[in-house]
């Protein structure tokens, strides 16, 4: 990571915007530059400035937020900070600002805001504050207190990394070096080891969970099953054979019931054709009329017609002298009407002139009114004006002559506290010389602390190690005791088991016990023995030889006594062997006690030497401390006389110099207060002159404005009068809209009493028209009628009808001549099909019956199948049941050996994870990631000492054994004793940390480089020697490429780097930079 630009504004001392540009030629040619300039003018403000705008804070500040920014200048309204850095991710702008309420130096603060952006393209990457952080952590792979320990050491906080324990180091050297891996592998490593261990046992309990049955009881089933299906095969047999039987029987049966049923059938047919005759009479006569409608329909058409025409001829002729009444008086009412249209039009067209003339007075009117409303507001407007002025104008005098009293007090006070105006110029060295001088009172508190502290620490460690001397000689005597224990159980043992080992007398104990089986089993066998003959083969072995038949039986109870024997020696051996295991077991704690305890009595002695050395460093730095603190508080108080504090009275420092800073600002407010109070005097007095002139230009105009006014309302009321006598109140539009209306509704009249009219006579002429075409049609139509009847008439008699009554009672509807057709056809053909079926029926019974499968009855085979089912059922049953526990047997084998597989296949895998969890795995991830970060540290560590060598030859830095991240130093001048990095002085401890922090710089990895390094202060604790070794150091980094800042007021470090940023105090307690890429960006 790279700075490359910062830009701030209003930040402490350094008032106003301004950037530094790192990439300047000079910072680039040299590679370390200077920030100069006296305590408190605000050096330390510009490495505020670069944490504040990557994190929102800063080392000597928390989180700035709404309710506090000590921060910010004085008298401003807003700040910001902004910084464009480098990394291998790419380049980026990262920018913090906060203001106040209008940006007002008086209003409250708002919250801050934070971004970050891509500083070549301009785009936004982030813009909520913690999302910011984190984007920061991410791109730079440093959180902030990260960023101070490795790249800038602040003020109070350079030797942080040095201090620090191993869980503190621990996350610094894994963003910087790229270790977190070695967690991540470590953790991953434990995660997959237990899960495949989890997979084993689960594959295991899978297997133990599956039962399977014997060879014995395989083929026992096997043969079970075979039985059963020749069972079941004979069962079956027999079933179809009496089935065949009962089918028999049952078609029989079904036969004669249906030749009987047939037979009651054919009766009722019979009946219900007789009881159709009557209608079949009916259908015939039907049958034939059917043949004449066609005729007959067209004659009672023609008849309908006739009688229709008749019915409409007399209507119309009725209704014929009403019409003619009608159009009469429609006519009558269309010539008033027209008279009334006619009227109408003449006094609209007489009305027209006054209408207009009326009109045009009526917008004159309007005019002058909207005239006099404006000018009566206006007048109205202005006078309210005038007297506003005047109260204003009242206003301003009071407000001057309070203004000028104000002043008078404010130079009375100034003149009274004139020597506070020094303070401007002179405080920020007063409040230097108060804290180095509270500084130097802290450093003598907390070394007295640390001085009685070091006393206790020596008194404890002296009794420490008196208890650890006394503990080394309990461990001893108990070793030893625990050695001679276990020699004379050795020595116990050996008797016992007379020169042979125990494994002998087990194997021993074993083949008597395999005897002693054998012999109980031929003991066993005594009747079969006694059917042994000498010569025959024996039924279980084939052995013609008979050695234990008869009264040839071996002895049991001697071998029993043997087995006895040798159980309790292997017992008592057993014993005596865990009796020695757990003594031995004791003696190693004991070795290890001892070695503990004479390593704790080592290393009491070496504290008791590093405390001591402690005690008398201290001492002399608090001699000397004492002697600068009395000089610093004489010089203070030297300081603070002129301001009336007197040089021999001590005081509260901090009260004091808080006294004096409210000092400062009340002349300072008080001087802002006479600027300000002179400017509004100028003002007040020039507002004055020029209301007074606006207020009598105002008044002269209000008088010509209301002369206007009142000649126009006198013109109005003139031209009022001559409109009323005119047409009185009435508005014209009304007028002409009412002769409009009536003009409208007389031609509304008009038409609509010609339309009647219209309407009427034709209406007249449609009846006279129809009456004719009726008479006409009447008389053809009754030739017609008559030539239909006549020919009718023949045809009836023709097809065996008297008249037309006849005809009329024997026709049907199409409907009722459908019905008792298909009636009639439903009963012919139910005959037929009954005939059929029931000689179909008489045949299959007569050869069924010749069949006779057999002679029982039907009940008896019914039974006797029922049985049979039951039986097959049952037997198909314990059928299935051993075919599904064979079936279930054979995939619990197949199961069982791929479970097999599985777990042998798992064991290999399992087996390798393990071996690589024993390495490195951890839940924690710490056993790899501590081993991986011991490497870098130690890596760290030669770094640093190559920086080290060229600082100074008397220290060598090392990790310490057991705790492979913290940190001690071999001093070469003490005979290489071995001193913490806790004990060590301020000279020493920067030196260290500086070689640490170069040591740091040289290390990156793939998350971070630091390319620029900002150190703040403490080269004051070095002499001058090493103060040049250290530059010299410093400087050579720039072949690395890497830029150095060193913030420093030491004068020989100002002399020897040349390139510089000075910050140069101005009155007022600010302060401006100057040197190279340095510039202030003027406000527009």
């Amino acid at each position: 990571m790279r700075i490359q630009q910062l830009r701030f504004k209003n930040l402490s001392s350094l008032h106003g915007e301004w950037v530094i540009d790192l990439t300047h030629p000079e910072f680039v040619a040299d590679g370390i530059f200077a920030i100069t300039g006296p305590t408190g003018a605000g050096k330390s403000t510009i490495l505020d400035a670069i944490c504040l705008a990557l994190y929102g804070r800063t080392p000597r500040l928390s989180r700035i937020t709404k309710r506090d920014n000590a921060l910010m200048s004085r008298q401003t309204g807003e700040c910001f900070a902004e910084v464009v850095f480098e990394t291998q991710k790419g380049c980026y702008r990262c920018h913090w600002s906060q203001r106040r309420a209008r940006k007002k130096p008086d209003n409250d603060l708002q919250a801050p805001k934070h971004e970050i952006a891509d500083a070549s393209t301009g785009a936004i990457l982030e813009t909520k504050i913690l999302e910011v952080a984190a984007c920061v952590e991410k791109l730079t792979g440093m959180d902030f207190d990260r960023f101070t320990r490795s790249m800038l050491l602040a003020q109070g906080g350079f030797a942080a990394f040095l201090q620090a324990d191993s869980n503190e180091r621990a996350p610094i050297l894994e963003q910087i070096t790229g270790t977190e891996v070695y967690s991540r592998i470590s953790i991953k490593v434990h995660e997959r080891a237990r899960a495949e261990r989890e997979k084993l046992n689960l594959l295991k309990t899978e297997i133990s969970g599956i039962t399977v049955f014997s060879n014995e009881q395989i083929e026992q089933m096997r043969g079970e099953l075979i039985a059963a299906q020749h069972h079941e095969t004979e069962l079956t047999a027999k079933m179809l054979e009496a089935g065949k039987a009962l089918a028999w029987l049952k078609n029989v049966d079904e036969l004669r019931n249906e030749i009987k049923l047939l037979d009651d059938e054919e009766k009722k047919l019979k009946v219900e054709r007789e009881a159709f005759e009557p209608k079949r009479k009916h259908l015939l006569r039907a049958d034939a009329a059917a043949g004449l409608e066609g005729g007959y329909a067209t004659l009672g058409a023609v008849r309908k017609q006739q009688d229709e025409d008749q019915r409409v001829l007399a209507s119309e002729i009725s209704r014929l002298p009403d019409v003619e009444s009608s159009v009469r008086q429609l006519e009558s009412a269309l010539r008033a009407a027209e008279e009334s249209v006619e009227k109408s039009r003449c006094a609209q067209k007489s009305a027209a002139p006054l209408i207009q003339k009326v009109r045009t007075i009526d917008y004159q009117l309007s005019e002058m009114q909207r005239a006099i409303k404006t000018d009566a507001a206006y007048c109205r407007k202005m006078a309210d004006q005038i007297e506003s002025d005047r109260k204003q104008l009242t206003q301003q005098r009071k407000q001057l002559e309070t203004t000028r009293q104000e002043l008078a007090c404010i130079y009375d006070d100034l003149q009274k506290n004139s020597q506070d105006g020094q303070l401007v110029g002179e405080l920020a060295g007063i409040e230097a010389r108060i804290h180095q001088l509270i500084a130097a009172e802290q450093d003598i508190a907390s070394k007295t602390a640390a001085q009685t502290k070091i006393k206790k620490q020596l008194e404890s460690e002296a009794k420490k190690l008196a208890e650890c001397a006394d503990n080394s000689a309990v461990r001893k005597q108990e070793l030893e005791t625990v050695r001679k224990q276990i020699d004379c159980q050795r020595e116990v043992l050996g008797k016992l088991l007379n020169s042979r080992h125990l494994r002998e007398y087990r194997a021993e104990k074993d083949a008597l016990l395999r005897e002693m089986v054998l012999m109980q089993k031929i003991a066993d066998l005594e009747s079969e023995r006694m059917q042994l003959e000498e010569g025959k083969p024996c039924p279980l072995c084939g052995s013609l030889q008979h050695p234990f038949a008869h009264d040839h039986q071996p002895p049991v109870n001697e071998s029993e006594q043997k087995i006895a024997a040798l159980a309790g020696l292997i017992e008592k051996a057993e014993q005596l062997e865990a009796e020695i295991q757990t003594l031995e077991t004791a003696g190693q704690v004991a070795q290890k006690g001892l070695a503990v305890a004479e390593k704790n009595e080592a290393d009491t002695a070496n504290a008791i030497r590093i405390v001591e050395k402690s005690l008398q460093d201290i001492t002399v730095l608090l001699a000397q401390n004492h002697a600068q603190c009395a000089e610093l508080r004489q010089s203070v108080l030297t300081k603070l006389e002129p301001f009336g504090v007197p040089a021999a009275v001590v005081l509260d420092m901090p009260q004091i110099f808080e006294r004096l800073k409210k000092q400062m600002r009340k002349w300072q407010d008080n001087m802002e207060k006479k600027s300000v109070l002179d400017k509004q005097i100028t003002e007040l007095e020039a507002n004055l002159k020029s209301g007074t002139a606006v207020l009598e230009t105002r008044e002269k105009v209000l008088l010509e404005k209301r002369a206007e006014l009142s000649k126009l309302e006198k013109n109005f009321e003139s031209l009022n009068l001559e409109r009323r006598q005119l047409f009185g109140v009435g508005h014209p539009d009304d007028e002409e809209i009412r002769l409009e209306k009536v003009s409208t509704a007389a031609e509304s009249v008009e038409k609509k009493a010609r339309q009647s009219w219209e309407n009427a006579k034709k209406q007249l002429h449609a009846i006279t028209v129809r009456i004719a075409a009726l008479k006409s049609r009447l008389d053809n139509r009754n030739n017609e009628l008559e030539a239909l009847e006549t020919t009718f008439l023949a045809a009836l008699r023709a097809a065996g009808f008297a008249d037309e009554q006849q005809f009329v009672a024997s026709r049907l509807t199409v409907e009722d001549f459908r019905k008792l057709k298909a009636e009639e056809r439903a009963l012919d053909d139910r005959q037929g099909d009954m005939q059929t079926r029931k000689k179909d029926r008489e045949r299959r019974l007569s050869v069924e019956s010749e069949k006779r499968l057999t002679v029982l009855t039907r009940e008896t085979l019914e039974t006797e199948i029922g049985a049979l089912e039951a039986l097959l059922t049952q037997q198909r049953e314990a059928i299935a049941e051993l075919k599904l526990r064979l079936a279930q047997n054979q995939q619990a084998m197949e199961r069982i050996g791929v479970k097999q597989a599985a777990v042998n296949a798992q064991k290999k895998e399992c087996d390798r994870w393990e071996q690589l969890h024993a390495l490195i795995g951890s839940a924690d991830g710490k056993k790899y990631r501590n081993f991986a970060q011991g490497l870098t540290f130690e890596w760290m560590i030669r770094h640093a000492n190559r920086q080290l060598q060229k600082l100074t030859d008397r220290y060598l830095l090392i990790h310490d054994l057991e705790q492979p991240l913290e940190l001690n130093v071999i001093d070469n001048y003490q005979a290489g004793e071995i001193r913490t990095t806790k004990n060590l002085s301020g000279g020493e401890s920067f030196i260290i940390s500086l070689a640490l922090a170069l040591g740091l710089s040289k290390m990156a990895s793939n998350n971070v480089r630091v390319d620029s390094l900002f150190l703040d202060e403490g080269f004051g604790s070095l002499d001058e020697e090493a103060l040049e070794i250290a530059l010299d150091t410093l400087a050579g980094l720039r072949q690395d490429g890497k830029l150095i800042a060193v913030i420093s007021h030491v004068p020989l470090l100002k002399e020897r780097i040349g390139v510089q940023i000075q910050v140069i105090p101005l009155a007022g307690g600010r302060s401006r930079l100057a040197g190279p890429g340095c510039r202030r960006i003027e406000q527009s």
